[in-house]
């Protein structure tokens, strides 16, 4: 027994009609009748009394005819799901993201315009570091990520990056402190005071920039304390235990306890990359089209 098998009894079902019906589905009267037979033999029963004058459905057949109607609407929906999830339309996408993400405007807004668009996605949020975000997306448990890197991340093949966003790096301090609000302020002069840092196997690799820049312009960090929670990180630099460090969009974490100053120096910034498989899902293909579009 085949789909149009039961589409054909249906389709005479309600018409009891032999060539209205065969009208209706393209074909012509013979092919349909031959086929109806076939179904009545495969069954075993009689779901058609036919006459010269009028087609009439037998006890069997209006039994029958629900639980075709049935099946043909199940066949109907299944088909309309897996084309749905084809489109995007259907499914979970896995979203990795660094500490400052949530706060970048252009990440949120994509998010946000996502879920309205593919309401019927389950988005899976989740706070993966640096170089994990690339393995994880390797290993298909993430869709797609957004890591931080100066420098265009250096990715297996099957992957690709694309910058969405570069922004200057800011120095957080108390607002009594000597740099709070000094103007052409360089990264050596942080330098010189002790600096609270986000771990490096938290990070994702911007504690270790942030190192080399100070590096490169021949001074060392004397770090004070090292955390693992973004509030950690400001929540000490308010108490007054050092400076920290940390890329724009940070800044939209306000507190009276804070004031944030940006350097001057050319490379004392930072970017935010959309990671995700070249043969990505149509989930993730959708969703990196309004990042990159937003």
């Amino acid at each position: 027994m085949e789909l149009r098998h039961l589409r054909y009894f249906v389709q005479v079902a309600e018409d009891l009609h032999f060539a209205r019906a065969a009208a209706r589905l393209g074909i012509s009267q013979p092919p349909l009748s031959q086929q109806i037979r076939q179904l009545e033999d495969e069954l075993g029963v009689r779901l058609l009394d036919r006459t010269s004058r009028r087609v009439a459905l037998t006890r069997a057949g209006t039994a029958f005819l629900d639980a075709a109607r049935r099946v043909l609407a199940e066949a109907d929906k299944a088909a309309l799901i897996a084309r749905r999830v084809a489109r995007g339309e259907l499914g979970e996408l896995r979203i990795g993201f660094n500490a400052s993400a949530p706060f970048i405007p252009r990440v949120a807004s994509a998010i946000y315009e996502y879920r309205l668009n593919y309401p019927e996605v389950q988005l899976a949020l989740s706070e993966v570091a640096g170089r994990a975000q690339v393995e994880a997306i390797v290993a298909d448990s993430l869709d797609v990520g957004f890591l931080r890197s100066a420098a265009p991340p250096t990715l297996p093949p099957e992957l690709v990056a694309t910058r969405i966003l570069s922004e200057r790096l800011m120095v957080a301090t108390r607002p009594d402190h000597p740099l709070a609000g000094r103007a052409g302020l360089r990264l050596a002069d942080a330098a010189a005071y002790p600096l609270v840092v986000y771990a490096s196997d938290r990070s994702g690799g911007f504690t270790k920039e942030l190192f080399a820049l100070l590096s490169a312009d021949g001074v060392a960090p004397r770090v004070a304390q090292t955390v693992h929670e973004v509030s950690t990180l400001l929540g000490l630099v308010a108490a007054g235990v050092g400076i920290t460090v940390v890329a724009q969009s940070l800044c939209a974490l306000r507190s009276a306890g804070l004031v944030y100053t940006p350097f001057a120096d050319d490379g004392a910034v930072s970017a935010i990359w959309l990671v995700h498989a070249r043969a990505c899902t149509r989930t993730a293909a959708n969703f990196a089209a309004i990042v990159k579009g937003t």
